[in-house]
């Protein structure tokens, strides 16, 4: 591609690589990017829905500042990965990881890991929606109690108003 240099080409070809996947999941690849910090990583993580291994052996890099892309077809565990990364897969039930997922070095499935903060530094976005398993009100004011301080007089007129938008309001209020 225009302007790519030579360690530009060099990353591009080690993401191919660790790209390769067996019996359509994601297994352990390493790779190692030149000159770059390193702002998310996993160690050998394996993801359990009940006996099931969902992500096995997965050691990967993601460089700060890069655009990565996990790709590969349904049912493969990307998304699995990518919840991991904020902890959003605790709310499964019959869920175990192994391994390390760390975060500027730090594990964030440490017992010291504040998951408001971690959840207010890593953000997902879905495709579809992908909701709280709470009601839609608790959803809605979720995000606005991260940030701000609200009545609950407030915070009812800011979640109406939010529904309104979307149509919604009728069946959510209880």
């Amino acid at each position: 591609p225009y302007g790519e240099t030579h360690r530009d080409r060099q990353n591009r070809k080690a993401i191919h690589r660790a790209c390769q996947q067996r019996n359509g999941r994601l297994y352990k690849r390493e790779i190692r990017m030149n000159n770059t910090r390193t702002k998310i990583a996993t160690r050998t993580l394996n993801l359990f829905y009940g006996k099931f291994c969902a992500l096995k052996e997965v050691s990967i890099d993601i460089p700060e500042n890069f655009i990565t892309a996990i790709i590969g077809p349904s049912g493969c565990g990307k998304s699995t990965l990518l919840r991991c990364f904020n902890r959003m897969n605790d709310t499964i039930e019959n869920v175990r990881i192994e391994g390390k997922v760390l975060i500027d070095g730090e594990d964030i499935y440490g017992p010291r890991t504040d998951l408001i903060a971690l959840r207010r530094n890593v953000g997902m976005v879905f495709q579809r929606p992908n909701p709280f398993p709470l009601p839609v009100y608790e959803n809605i004011a979720f995000g606005i109690r991260l940030y701000e301080k609200i009545s609950k007089a407030e915070m009812d007129v800011r979640v109406e108003k939010a529904l309104r938008g979307q149509t919604l309001r009728e069946n959510s209020f209880s």
